[in-house]
């Protein structure tokens, strides 16, 4: 195997497994990923492995990757014909100034799947097919073939697998409406043994007892007898569609994966230690030889190191962070702080602005992941400045004076009534989520009494979703979206998708961009939208409504 230094790229990405950089070679864009570990996925390797992950030091491991990517290349055609392909490996080379593993893949165009936003109900379709009909007949398919471990990576109760799906291109087909979609599997290495799905049950009823019959978590594991006896079972179709040549080659493949990945899996305790020591340049080859044949040195060794390291850690860590803070609190200016604080309690015009600002920002984010065209962008931003003075603008400009009251009390007048012994540590957690829908509650109670007054709508949509925490602020946006309809509601509608998507991207573990946790939490926006606008259909057939009017 060949050894290459960095070379200029563009980092496309990073996961739990690595970093992926576009280069080119001999005039080719490819995907060379670069296998890494920190961090908390460091951690969990070392308590289920004993050593960080396989791929940024184990050859039959990066071995293993190559030819699993060559066998399901072939395989996936097989099964999904040209809805779904394999980013295909191309080469695998130890690289010299990362100390890891490197594989160099196909690079695919593509995007990630469309979250549901104001523009199109379209491309809402995009989840559903992707999750339907590609995802779990893969997932179904992988397990009859033998490869119960990349139905991680496909998305068996991990979330976090949707993101490594692209859509490459979307054809109009014969049948009216309906659309042909297809799809690159372009991540199929773990970053993380499988035992962290989000749904329980496929822990107990999968994930577990696999583990059992492996003898070790799941992590990217292949049943090579398995594996054969369905090559064998399909053999005339496989050539009937693929050919003779191809199926040949699928069996020299599986040939090939099988060495390496016993040369891989047999590698246990004491020698991946050693090994991954000697890959990463802080052991000579004459001294792992060594304690190849010394194990209790080596064990004594890595206890004084592991020792030695937390004794280290816990040092000096309060001193960074200490050091850290004190650092954040002097690059913090003051005065501008309190100035800012005071004109967002008392200036209209600068909560206004700082909403406008703040819904411009996140237009442009939307913009830049392609989940808006650059001419729904300019929609959006047009509407918003001609709704700079907006009635929902106005409210929405309070509910930020509002969540400045909240930040307030809960950084001061908390934490002395907890420091005194006036509310226990129950209180002080419920305080956190219900501040807000109280706050939002009494402004809203006061806006319902103004509405009753002038003979106005009476906002009770807005009441009962300020009621909500942490959703609670796209109370008024849906107010809009429920008394109104057409272009006015595309702001709003557009408030209520990103607050919803940005809660998905801050779940920890099993949240981020382009998961399925942000997607359903962006459906659960589509759906409260609809449930909205059906809502507004029904109040205008019974009478003409008034719409909402602001009484600043």
């Amino acid at each position: 195997m060949k050894t290459e230094t960095v070379s200029d790229g563009t980092l496309l990405g990073a996961g739990r497994s690595g970093q992926v950089y576009l280069v080119e070679s001999n005039d080719i864009a490819i995907a060379r990923k670069i296998f890494q570990s920190d961090g908390l996925t460091k951690l969990v390797h070392y308590v289920f492995f004993g050593v960080p992950n396989s791929y940024i030091w184990n050859e039959g491991a990066i071995r293993c990757a190559y030819y699993r990517r060559k066998l399901l290349a072939e395989l996936v055609q097989f099964w999904f014909g040209d809805r779904l392909r394999v980013a295909d490996a191309i080469a695998t080379a130890w690289n010299e100034s990362f100390k890891a593993y490197q594989l160099d893949t196909e690079y695919v165009q593509g995007r990630s799947i469309a979250l549901c936003q104001p523009f199109t109900y379209r491309r809402r379709r995009e989840l559903p097919v992707l999750t339907r009909q590609i995802m779990r007949p893969l997932q179904q398919r992988l397990m009859e073939a033998g490869f119960d471990g990349l139905v991680w990576q496909a998305g068996k109760g991990n979330p976090v697998a949707l993101n490594n799906f692209l859509l490459t291109n979307v054809e109009p087909s014969q049948i009216n409406d309906i659309y042909n979609y297809q799809f690159v599997w372009i991540d199929l290495e773990s970053g993380v043994p499988a035992l962290f799905p989000l749904n329980i049950l496929t822990l107990f009823s999968f994930y577990i007892p696999k583990a059992i019959q492996y003898r070790h978590a799941l992590f990217d594991d292949v049943d090579i007898c398995r594996l054969k006896r369905y090559i064998a079972n399909h053999r005339d179709a496989i050539i009937e569609q693929l050919g003779q040549q191809r199926y040949e080659a699928i069996a020299e493949n599986i040939a090939h994966l099988a060495q390496h990945q016993r040369d891989w899996k047999t590698t246990k305790g004491i020698e991946q230690s050693i090994q991954y020591q000697l890959k990463k340049g802080k052991l000579t080859p004459q001294q792992a030889d060594w304690y190849a044949n010394h194990p209790m040195q080596w064990y004594g060794r890595e206890l004084f190191r592991v020792a030695k390291k937390v004794g280290y850690k816990l040092t000096t860590l309060p001193v960074i962070l200490l050091t850290k803070l004190l650092n954040k609190l002097k690059q913090i200016q003051y005065r501008q702080v309190l100035l800012n604080t005071w004109k967002a309690l008392t200036s209209q015009r600068y909560r206004l602005t700082m909403v406008r600002n703040s819904i411009q920002e996140r237009v442009k984010i939307w913009k830049d992941r392609k989940q808006l065209t650059d001419e729904e962008a300019d929609f959006l931003s047009q509407r918003l400045q001609q709704e700079r003075s907006s009635s929902y603008l106005v409210d929405l400009s309070v509910y930020l004076a509002i969540k400045v009251i909240i930040l307030l009390f809960e950084i001061s007048v908390l934490p002395l009534l907890f420091g005194m012994g006036v509310i226990n540590e129950v209180a002080f957690g419920l305080f956190f989520v219900i501040d807000g829908p109280i706050l939002r509650s009494i402004y809203t109670l006061y806006r319902m009494i103004q509405a009753v007054i002038a003979g106005f709508e009476i906002p009770w949509v807005a009441f009962l979703i300020g009621l909500i925490p942490f959703i609670g602020n796209v109370a008024y946006a849906c107010q809009v979206i429920y008394s109104t309809a057409g272009k006015k509601a595309k702001v709003a509608r557009f408030i209520v998708y990103d607050t919803f998507t940005r809660l998905g991207t801050k779940i920890p573990i099993w949240g981020g961009a382009d998961t399925f946790t942000e997607h359903a939490l962006n459906r659960c926006a589509y759906w409260l939208i609809r449930r909205l606008e059906t809502l507004f259909g029904h109040n205008k057939r019974r009478s003409q409504p008034h719409n909402y009017r602001s009484f600043s």
